[in-house]
């Protein structure tokens, strides 16, 4: 089988001249190159068709060996385009066409709303912030319900002790929501002055650690001190209550302006 053409992103037809003269190394450390369209570039690479066939990428995407180094790559050059042309739009991970006249076909299409998002991305920049807890424990805010709840227990007969310690648990479990639900309400305030657009993320319960919010931001590069200011209060905001804040960015406008 030929070499299949890996798309990374799509940016505008300037940054071509850029692209090809960067060197950049893409997935699989192969060379990164521009492809045109007036008035879009994409940046490809040539991936092995007997490696990168449909059958055979649906099968390693489940190897989180394979996959996590080439996602990596995949991120890197992301990084690189919007170092180079200030604004990209970021194709997903396995975005694969014959050859290049499938790629120019691509980029031929829907022309006036690719350039459209572009405009509306350029200089901008995706921050990523979650708001966890440890799991095991409850937040502060939780405590004041529980007070004199555990003074009645320690104060009661065994049998009605033990009633007691199961409403606990219920009462337990209804704070901690409530108060995981006012530090989402607090950090999501904060970061939704501080950036231009917010995208509040799905999360999946389970783990040691619990995570009570995730955000995507996006805010101009040249705003990131006023974004990295606001991620830093709500961490010291929440962090008396158990709340901790892992943030990363800038990156490419993945939420906001990546192409199926």
């Amino acid at each position: 089988m030929t070499a299949l053409r890996y798309v990374y992103g799509i940016v505008p037809q300037r940054a071509a001249a850029s692209i090809d003269r960067a060197s950049l190394r893409g997935i699989d450390e192969t060379p990164v190159r521009a492809l045109t369209v007036d008035p879009l570039a994409a940046a490809i690479s040539d991936l092995d068709g007997n490696e990168w066939d449909a059958e055979t990428l649906n099968d390693r995407v489940q190897d989180v060996e394979w996959l996590a180094p080439r996602a990596e790559a995949h991120q890197g050059v992301n990084a690189k385009l919007l170092e180079i042309a200030g604004v990209v739009l970021p194709l997903s991970f396995g975005a694969l066409y014959r050859d290049d006249d499938g790629v120019r076909e691509m980029l031929s299409e829907d022309v006036p709303a690719k350039e459209e998002r572009l405009a509306s991305l350029d200089g901008r920049a995706e921050w990523v912030v979650t708001l966890v807890r440890d799991a095991q424990g409850a937040p502060a805010g939780a405590e004041a319900d529980l007070r004199d709840l555990d003074r009645e227990i320690a104060s009661s007969a065994p049998g009605r002790g033990y009633l007691l310690e199961k409403r606990r648990t219920t009462v337990a479990a209804e704070a901690a929501e409530r108060a995981d639900a006012d530090a989402a309400r607090i950090a999501l305030g904060a970061l939704d002055a501080a950036a231009e657009r917010t995208y509040r993320e799905p999360v999946a319960r389970g783990g040691r650690d619990l995570v009570v919010l995730r955000v995507s931001l996006l805010a101009p590069r040249a705003k990131a001190g006023a974004i990295d200011k606001a991620i830093a209060s709500v961490d010291d905001g929440l962090r008396a209550n158990g709340y901790r804040v892992r943030a990363s960015g800038p990156w490419p406008a993945y939420r906001f302006g990546a192409l199926p």
